[in-house]
């Protein structure tokens, strides 16, 4: 009978999960502010999404904006000068999700 390490199993499990959080669109980091957000139910969310903003003369993030983000999403990109509306300021503070400009 072959004897296989906890750690070995570990690092084989790991290498597995990133591999099909990869494939799903899931950017992956470590350490630093971008390592994720842990929502209350255990889940890791590390996707970033930038707001494509070029067919706005003003760009303006919306509540609609965000229903549509990945479940995963944890921080959101849009250009710098965005108005962010109050509804939408809600819904980012209720899913715990960072806002960044760039």
């Amino acid at each position: 009978m072959n004897e296989v390490s906890l750690d070995k199993i570990v690092q084989l499990v790991v290498q597995e999960v990133v591999a099909e959080l990869t494939r799903r669109g899931v950017k992956i980091v470590q350490g630093g502010k971008s390592a994720g957000i842990v929502t209350s139910s255990g889940d890791i969310r590390t996707k970033v999404e930038r707001i494509d903003m070029s067919g706005y003369r003003t760009p303006i993030l919306t509540e609609h904006h965000i229903r549509k983000l990945h479940e995963l999403t944890g921080e959101i990109v849009v250009p710098a000068g965005t108005i962010v509306t109050p509804k939408a300021q809600e819904m980012i503070r209720a899913r715990g999700l960072t806002l960044t400009t760039g």
